[in-house]
């Protein structure tokens, strides 16, 4: 488990659709710094989406604050990409040479580093060398990468690169499921930030 306690990188209720600390829960089990990666996404009635889930505007999660889950400093940003076209059964497709996207990278106490993918493109509100505070808005929800609709991906791993570091599982604070406090979070439920 991290040494550091992370608090969400949202605020409501968003539900796990992939991730946590089991291998048929994990969001890319044979990738290092991936396997304790969770992907969060806000849904209504069941779906990420109302109406056409082609277009990005339609999705409950698109252009959301995204908060830095710890205290750090902003080791990398990556701004280049437009979003990811969705296609109507919802593949998982990258439009661009980059499978994060639009990314952050944070460096925490410990030797932690936190990765945070798939900004909307020029919404980051913070620059690479700044010391940034648990809670602060540092960008908005997109769909750069690779993906199947805007949602937020975010891991932990013991050092800067993201796919190859080792990852860790994630202690999380201020996080609830059905009113009770939680540490630990799985796939397949709606947690919520408080």
């Amino acid at each position: 488990m991290s040494r550091n306690k992370y608090i969400l990188p949202f605020h409501g209720k968003w539900y796990v659709e992939y991730g946590g600390t089991k291998k048929e829960n994990s969001h890319s089990w044979n990738i290092t710094g991936q396997r304790y990666a969770y992907d969060f996404e806000i849904r209504k009635n069941d779906l990420p989406f109302h109406d056409d889930p082609t277009k990005n505007e339609n999705y409950y999660s698109y252009l959301e604050n995204v908060y830095a889950p710890a205290d750090g400093w902003v080791i990398e940003i990556i701004n280049d990409y437009n979003n990811t076209h969705i296609t109507k059964d919802r593949k998982i497709i990258n439009d661009c040479n980059n499978p994060r996207g639009n990314h952050i990278i944070i460096k925490h106490k410990y030797g932690e580093y936190s990765t945070i993918c798939h900004f909307e493109k020029d919404t980051f509100t913070v620059r690479i060398g700044d010391l940034i505070k648990e809670g602060q808005i540092i960008g908005k929800v997109g769909n750069s990468g690779n993906t199947q609709g805007p949602h937020i991906h975010f891991q932990v791993q013991k050092g800067i690169d993201p796919d190859n570091s080792k990852g860790i599982p994630i202690t999380f604070k201020h996080a609830y499921y059905n009113n009770k406090k939680i540490k630990k979070i799985e796939k397949g439920i709606e947690v919520e930030s408080r």
